[in-house]
C-alpha cells in the first residue's frame, strides 16, 4: 500500500512538472513548494495562521470605529464654563495682588476653592489665565481694550476679565482680558 502511494505521488509530481514545463512558467524562489510536505509542518503553519486570525480580530475589535462618540449637551459644557469661571473670580479676591498669597481671613475657605478646581481638573476641565504672558492678535482672546502701560516695550496682558475655559483639551470659553502697550512720548 505504501508503495503505491509513493507511485502514486511520483506520477503526480511528475505530472506538475510537464505542466509547468509545457507552459514554460519560471516559477520564483518562494513559491516553489516542496514535493513532500512533512504533516507536522502543516499543522505548524495552521497553527500559526489561525492564531494570526485571531490577533486580526482582536486589533479590528480595539480599533472599532463604530464606537459612538458620548454626545455632551451644551447645556452641560456651559455649565463647566461658568462653574470654573466663577471658582477663578472667587480664587481671585482671596489672594493678595501683590503677594501672591493667600489672604489670611480667606485661607479657610480657600481651599474649598481648590478642592473644586481639583474636581474640575479630574473631569478635564481646565481654567486659563494669561495674565503676564505676551500678547499676539492669534490668540484666542477677546481684548475688552488697549492701554498704555508705563514699563512695556512689548503688548502683554495686563489683566484677566474672564478667563479661557478648555474641556478635555477643546476651548468652551474664550477668555476676555485688557492687553497693555508701550507707551509712547
Amino acid at each position: 500500500m505504501r508503495k503505491m502511494k509513493k507511485l502514486k505521488q511520483k506520477r503526480m509530481n511528475s505530472v506538475r512538472r510537464s505542466v509547468i514545463q509545457a507552459f514554460n512558467i519560471p516559477l520564483p524562489e518562494e513559491l516553489r513548494l516542496p514535493m513532500m510536505v512533512d504533516i507536522t509542518g502543516l499543522h505548524a503553519i495552521t497553527a500559526e495562521v489561525n492564531h494570526l486570525k485571531a490577533q486580526m480580530v482582536q486589533l479590528r475589535n480595539a480599533a472599532s470605529p463604530l464606537q459612538k462618540p458620548e454626545v455632551v449637551p451644551s447645556s452641560v459644557v456651559k455649565a463647566f464654563a461658568t462653574i470654573a469661571t466663577n471658582a477663578w473670580r472667587a480664587k481671585t479676591k482671596m489672594v493678595d495682588s501683590e503677594t501672591g498669597e493667600t489672604k489670611e481671613e480667606m485661607k479657610r475657605v480657600y481651599r474649598h476653592i481648590e478642592a473644586i478646581f481639583e474636581s474640575l481638573s479630574q473631569i478635564g476641565v481646565e481654567t486659563i489665565d494669561p495674565v503676564g504672558r505676551a500678547y499676539d492678535t492669534g490668540m484666542a482672546l477677546k481684548v475688552v481694550t488697549f492701554e498704555p502701560t508705563p514699563g512695556l516695550s512689548n503688548e502683554e496682558i495686563t489683566e484677566t476679565i474672564k478667563p479661557s475655559v478648555a474641556w478635555q483639551g477643546r476651548l468652551i470659553q474664550i477668555g476676555e482680558v485688557i492687553v497693555g502697550t508701550p507707551q509712547t512720548i
